[in-house]
């Protein structure tokens, strides 16, 4: 396959040097959006990638994608392997993420891994924070991403072709295959992704001791039993009826193939504690929309099949490699949704939703024949007004009332209000105060060993307030943004180790969320260089008031494990006719690992800081559009830990070629 990935490689590479002596350029015009504030997002706080950065993130996981281009705490274990978000301070499974309007937070873990979805197949991201995420789910206390897919209805035939190759063996390709007219859409995207991953690295939780200086000696290794390949299909069909009548199927496909690396703790040999996972899913999503003159009418199909293996193997002498451990976990998820939105009068806005979704879920571990099978019933009702008072002065009621195998939890409110400052330049105060609940996961009531039955639901009160602003001075667009956050969580859910020998789900007394968040974007031109800079930064609080009885007094008040208090990045990019500059800076304070936060070596996560650099050229053959980019990562090869035992690469590098046409 590399071999085959290098002939190709060499091919464009052929064409590319051919092309900048026979092709012309292509200067990129300078794109000028505008958008009404539309009234059914009134003083909810929607933030959207930059189809820019969405662009440029065809290489980027969506984890990735989120730590480069907002203030959300993304935790990675390494390339290729689970990547999970803290988004204001919440906990992994207080984060949902919604494709076409369903979610794909599993049933039974409870949260979403960020690693296996691919910034390529996103049309459209949206992100919602805090209590905004009730506008289109619910249990999401840290707040909900959207990833939407659309049709081109412009479209008539297109092909994209994108292939990396980079260090550690790294292949990426993609194909993109667009046909249709305006009536009818096709589209298929496919991914194939591989890496060996065998990054060196100093390992400075193993060391010898010179007998003449006392120094520290440590040893360098090498990152292995760390390879992986995904590979991915992602088929869509839109079909317009007539005008007021569209209907689209979507049919996503995904497997993962990933070996997990032993924590560099680990003193063994290389013939044990050797990990692997296999992640496969199949999702379809079957929707149709009605047009009237005031209102639009959505129904929603959906069926995910979700498959999780986890294998543990060593070797014994005389009989090969045993397995030690053989976990395998399977999920039907079955979702049917109805959407009646009604633009009552000119300055009212309702939206009526209701929604069915039947659980079913199997685990067993096959060297002890311990698990556990359970369904789950989930109806929500879904109610919203929104209503524009005054010509500055809008305002949001959301009500949601959902009920878990016919048992109803508590009502779930949300109230907002926004007022527009100043029209001309654009700057909107908002406010909000809501409240939710998250019901406890399959694995954390039937887990076996370790499930608690007992456990009780989360809920939160939340309280927000912003100011935005997009005001342009001279030819200098500008769009900024504060917001202050203040949540509150009552019986957050934790696993511990227990004093049974393993590790089970309790309920923190109370979390305290709390925190500023600020955003700020630059985009100019000066002559024809076109220029986007913006940055990001985070100020959390995640204290925990739990019960000391259980937690100990060490541990009251502190901030909870893995969330940094401080966390920010900053982005340039600059385009000069067909070439192209983009530069990232990420920056995370220190993590403790421990309630009680330690500071000691072993528990401690010092900050680190992670430039980014990546530059090429755009360039035309005809009506075929050629791109060349190489990335570096790691530029100043800092050396860096996400988690604790979990090695990180240093500086590596990223070769792109792409057409279209």
């Amino acid at each position: 396959m590399i071999k085959k990935a290098n002939i190709l490689l060499f091919l464009l590479l052929s064409i590319a040097t051919y092309a900048q002596n026979n092709s012309d350029t292509i200067d990129i015009p300078e794109v000028s959006i505008t958008a009404k504030k539309i009234l059914k997002n009134t003083s909810l706080n929607i933030s959207k990638i930059d189809s820019l950065q969405l662009k440029e993130a065809v290489n980027a996981d969506l984890g990735t994608l989120l730590s480069e281009s907002t203030p959300i705490f993304v935790k990675s274990e390494g390339r290729g392997a689970l990547s999970t978000v803290s988004f204001r301070g919440t906990a992994t499974s207080h984060t949902d993420v919604l494709w076409n309007g369903i979610s794909l937070q599993s049933p039974m873990l409870g949260q979403i891994d960020f690693s296996l979805i691919p910034a390529y197949l996103s049309d459209e991201i949206n992100i919602y924070a805090g209590a905004s995420s009730i506008a289109n789910t619910s249990g999401a206390l840290g707040g909900s991403i959207a990833i939407n897919n659309k049709a081109d209805w412009d479209n008539k035939f297109s092909v994209k072709f994108i292939q990396a190759i980079g260090s550690y063996t790294t292949v990426n390709d993609y194909l993109q295959f667009k046909l249709g007219n305006k009536k009818i859409q096709y589209n298929t995207r496919l991914l194939y992704n591989y890496s060996k991953n065998d990054f060196k690295f100093v390992n400075k939780n193993i060391a010898d001791i010179n007998p003449e200086t006392g120094e520290y000696i440590y040893p360098t290794q090498k990152n292995n039993n760390a390879d992986y390949i995904n590979y991915s299909i992602l088929q869509e069909l839109y079909y317009r009826l007539n005008s007021t009548n569209i209907f689209s199927v979507k049919y996503w496909f995904q497997n993962s193939d990933r070996s997990i690396p032993t924590l560099n703790t680990y003193e063994g040999n290389d013939y044990s504690n050797i990990n692997s996972q296999t992640d496969k899913s199949h999702r379809i999503v079957a929707d149709y929309k009605h047009y009237w003159n005031k209102s639009t009418i959505k129904y929603t199909s959906a069926f995910i099949y979700k498959q999780l293996d986890y294998f543990l193997q060593n070797y014994i002498n005389g009989k090969g490699y045993e397995y030690a451990v053989q976990s395998k976990s399977s999920s039907i998820s079955f979702y049917n949704k109805l959407d009646y939105n009604l633009k009552l009068w000119k300055n009212t806005n309702i939206d009526f939703k209701y929604s069915f979704v039947h659980h079913q879920a199997e685990s067993i571990e096959l060297q002890k024949q311990e698990g556990y099978t359970a369904k789950r019933d989930e109806q929500n009702l879904f109610f919203m007004w929104n209503q524009q008072i005054f010509t500055r002065l809008s305002s949001t009621i959301i009500l949601r009332q959902n009920f878990v195998n016919n048992k109803a939890i508590p009502l779930i409110p949300y109230i907002g209000v926004e007022y527009i400052i100043n029209n001309r330049q654009s700057i909107i105060a908002s406010a909000s105060v809501a409240k939710n609940y998250r019901t406890p996961s399959l694995n954390d009531l039937y887990w076996q060993p370790g499930g608690n039955p007992d456990l009780k639901p989360e809920n939160g009160l939340s309280y927000e307030l912003s100011v935005k602003a997009s005001p342009k001075i001279k030819n200098i667009k500008i769009n900024t943004g504060l917001t202050t956050f203040y949540n509150n969580i009552n019986d957050w859910i934790i696993w511990i180790p227990s004093v049974k020998g393993y590790w089970e789900p309790s309920n923190i007394q109370k979390v305290i969320s709390k925190g500023v968040e600020c955003n700020i974007n630059f985009s100019f031109k000066i002559k024809k260089l076109l220029v986007n800079l913006g940055g990001n930064y985070a100020f959390t609080q995640s204290l925990n008031y739990g019960d000391t009885m259980l937690w100990g007094g060490n541990s009251y008040g502190k901030q909870l494990p893995y969330i940094p208090v401080h966390s920010g990045n900053i982005f340039i990019s600059l385009h000069l006719k067909a070439y192209f500059v983009n530069y990232t800076h990420n920056s995370y304070s220190e993590r403790f690992t421990s309630s009680s936060n330690n500071v000691s070596k072993r528990d401690w996560l010092y900050p680190y800081f992670m430039n980014n650099l990546s530059f090429g050229k755009d360039f035309m053959i005809n009506k075929m559009i050629f791109s060349a980019q190489f990335k570096i990562y790691n530029l100043f090869n800092e050396e860096y830990r996400s988690v604790l035992g979990r090695p990180m690469p240093r500086q590596n590098y990223l070769l792109t070629l792409s057409f279209k046409f």
